[in-house]
């Protein structure tokens, strides 16, 4: 063998090389050594048209691509970036080569984007150009790249052979159609002669926002025509091809028979990057080893070398790479939570705390455990829990008498149910984490494991919480799935299910639990009452002539006569208008016994579950900020503890019969439509001021309020001109 260390490629010994499976590569006096297992025999059975050689390029037998843009009568023009010297000449023959392959052409066209010449790390230049303004004006079609964070599930732990085959300048496969050209123009200064001119390209370019689709499904349409085969499987991300099976022998020839293919329709291979039979191979990041995945080490030591992040495009950034590795991090959701707070702040401030939670998140990286690649002919087990506002779990599968990890699920909970009592966050966090795990799955058994009765609760005390959409979507995910199955167990720790069995006993009574975390006095009741007052409250707010008219109501239901009644302010909601009506009837109810009817769900919400929870918070969301209406709902929390026995019940809206309900609730709503016609002026003077509860501005209306400047005037906010500024009394949690 002989190796001339001036030349970038050996002169001898070729044979011998390939005998042995070694690559020899020697670059800038250093010999860089790749080893593959593509034997001559094997290379042997491989049309040679297939490898890379640089001397011709690929071409798809296609119909030339279409690309539509926004607003076509208007041409694309970015001025050109001036380039040194030195980065044209490193251009020149890139450019040159792309012209004599056909790839690019000369043109005058109306478009025209820069280029940029970017020197790698071995001295040679790289051909860019910005289609920022392209990608911005262009019609994209709906994407079908496949995911990478599920693609992977469709390897079975059976599957511990592999072959990773990296097609070569795959986008420029794809001709563009001739009326497309023109969009992708760019100048180009020759650097001997200066000339000036254009050129565009004629196959999909690179950097073009839609091309990773137009090519997968170029491609994809292209390998159904190739059968795999029996005991082997094919996986496409976009330009990247994994070939899987049970045995060495049947994914080596699997392999030769997809490479003589993708040669035949015009594809070219690196051969260099070929990865062929083997029993561990980098593929998306990861290293798939013997039915095992695990996270590239060199993809964990970019993200540990990254520095904090000082703007809201690095926090995304970070948040991007870190989320592609999340089924490896325990609790990714509640470790990575501070970044995303960052998002949402109006300037990003960097603490110590951050510091220590992003080396936190970090440490968790580099100890990364190594996951089980699914069976989906086996039943799955998913351990979930709640806590810090979010859904934490394990999914798992049974292997030689162990729980060995699939992996590590976790979703911060939405601001409504972060607000509810934990046995109610349950569901949520259950139904979460099963919609994440059948990405996983794909349809397989799965038995849920929680320390909360999730069916319990679901059935018995879900509605008076979830709306029914909500109520729906989770009965669906979590009843009605028959390859489901819901259990209890006392652990709470989802990483501490991989030992031992889950006991099948909760370790709290979530029925009893919900009702001590939400009743503000015991003896409430959601049913009516055997004896004492029925009253029927409503309250409305409607616009009649370009302006609002508020009111309130309370029937007698027993007399159908109106126990009281009233006109509220014009800024005055709908919700605003029940909740006071509410108010009003547990006032005069005081130290007696009585029922309280009402059509508003968020009235009965406010009494009877979110009522001491946001007691307890200080009268605060789950964000801490303060509630829209909270001024009448300290009233209400105070006023129901008064009467000696108290029952509030919902009633559906709008009905019609001649049942006791619903005709009193219609006249409720009917004397509350009158009483929003007459004027505050019209009130007698025994009669509370309904001013005192007129519902404050958010500190985001306020801060609205004096961008057009507005004042604040004995505690109204007014125009230079007189005119109040509203409220703009947006609807609570229901």
């Amino acid at each position: 063998m002989l190796l001339v260390e001036e030349a970038d490629y050996n002169l001898l010994g070729r044979d011998l090389i390939v005998a042995l499976g070694i690559n020899l590569i020697v670059r800038n006096s250093q010999i860089m050594v790749s080893i593959y297992k593509l034997t001559r025999e094997d290379e042997d059975k491989i049309n040679p048209k297939v490898w890379h050689t640089g001397k011709e390029a690929g071409k798809l037998a296609m119909e030339p691509i279409s690309i539509e843009i926004e607003r076509p009568e208007d041409p694309i023009r970015v001025r050109q970036y001036p380039i040194p010297l030195e980065g044209r000449r490193g251009l020149k023959p890139i450019i040159e080569d792309l012209i004599k392959k056909g790839i690019l052409e000369p043109c005058m066209s109306r478009h025209n984007t820069p280029i940029l010449a970017i020197k790698k790390g071995d001295g040679n230049y790289r051909l860019v150009q910005d289609l920022r303004a392209i990608n911005e004006r262009t019609r994209t079609r709906f994407p079908v790249v496949a995911n990478p964070y599920t693609l992977l599930n469709r390897i079975s732990p059976e599957d511990t052979w592999y072959s990773v085959i990296d097609l070569k300048d795959a986008f420029w496969t794809c001709p563009l159609a001739e009326g497309s050209r023109d969009f992708f123009a760019f100048q180009w200064e020759h650097p001997d002669t200066n000339r000036k001119q254009q050129l565009r390209w004629a196959s999909l370019p690179q950097g073009f926002v839609d091309s990773p689709n137009l090519f997968g499904q170029a491609l994809e349409q292209l390998l159904s025509q190739f059968s795999p085969r029996k005991g082997t499987k094919i996986l496409q991300y976009v330009d990247d091809l994994l070939v899987a099976g049970e045995t060495e022998e049947g994914v080596r020839e699997c392999t030769i028979d997809l490479l003589n293919f993708l040669g035949e329709k015009g594809l070219k291979v690196a051969k260099q990057k070929l990865q062929f039979t083997e029993s561990g191979v980098k593929y998306l990041g990861h290293w798939l080893v013997k039915g095992k995945k695990k996270l590239d080490p060199a993809r964990i030591a970019g993200i540990i070398e990254l520095p904090p992040p000082k703007t809201k495009r690095q926090v995304r950034q970070l948040l991007g790479l870190l989320g592609y590795c999340r089924q490896w991090i325990e609790g990714y959701s509640e470790k990575a939570k501070f970044l995303y707070e960052k998002l949402t702040a109006e300037k990003i401030k960097w603490t110590e705390q951050d510091d220590k939670e992003l080396e936190q998140l970090k440490g968790a990286l580099v100890t990364a455990p190594v996951l089980s690649l699914p069976d989906i002919n086996k039943k799955f087990q998913l351990f979930v829990n709640v806590g810090n506002h979010t859904a934490h779990g394990v999914l798992t599968q049974e292997w030689a008498g162990d729980r060995k990890p699939v992996g590590y699920l976790s979703k911060l909970l939405d601001p409504v149910s972060r607000g509810w009592p934990t046995c109610l966050q349950a569901i949520v966090a259950v139904a979460l984490l099963v919609e994440e795990a059948k990405k996983i799955t794909f349809g397989a058994p799965i038995t849920v494991y929680t320390p909360h009765n999730v069916r319990t609760v679901l059935q018995q005390k879900a509605e008076k919480w979830l709306m029914d959409a909500r109520l729906l979507k989770y009965e669906a995910i979590l009843l009605h799935a028959p390859e489901l199955e819901l259990k209890t167990t006392q652990a709470s720790n989802p990483a501490g299910f991989l030992f031992g069995e889950a006991s099948s006993e909760p370790i709290h009574n979530c029925t009893d639990l919900i009702e001590l975390q939400t009743k503000i006095r015991e003896d409430l009741e959601d049913e009516e009452l055997e004896e004492g007052e029925k009253w029927f409250v409503d309250g409305s707010a409607r616009v009649i002539e370009g302006k609002r008219k508020s009111g309130y109501a309370i029937i007698d239901g027993k007399t159908g006569e109106v126990v009281k009644s009233g006109p509220l302010g014009t800024s005055w909601s709908a919700q605003a208008c029940e909740l006071y009506a509410v108010l009003q009837a547990l006032k005069e109810l005081k130290g007696k016994i009585g029922t309280i009817f009402t059509d508003s769900k968020y009235a009965f919400g406010v009494v009877h579950t979110f009522g001491k929870i946001w007691e307890e918070r200080g009268l605060v969301n789950t964000r801490g900020k303060g509630l829209i209406h909270e001024d009448l709902i300290r009233q209400i929390l105070k006023a129901v503890r008064e009467p000696k026995a108290i029952a509030v019940v919902y009633v559906k809206s709008h009905q019609a019969g001649l049942q006791f309900r619903i005709r009193g609730n219609n006249l409720a709503d009917q004397e509350a439509r009158k009483a929003a016609l007459l004027t505050l002026d019209t009130l007698d003077s025994r009669t509370e001021n309904p001013r005192e509860f007129s519902p404050h501005p958010t500190e985001k209306e306020i801060e609205d309020f004096k961008k057009i400047g507005g004042i604040l005037v004995n505690g109204k906010w007014k125009l230079a001109d007189g005119r109040e500024l509203i409220p703009r009394l947006m609807p609570g949690p229901y």
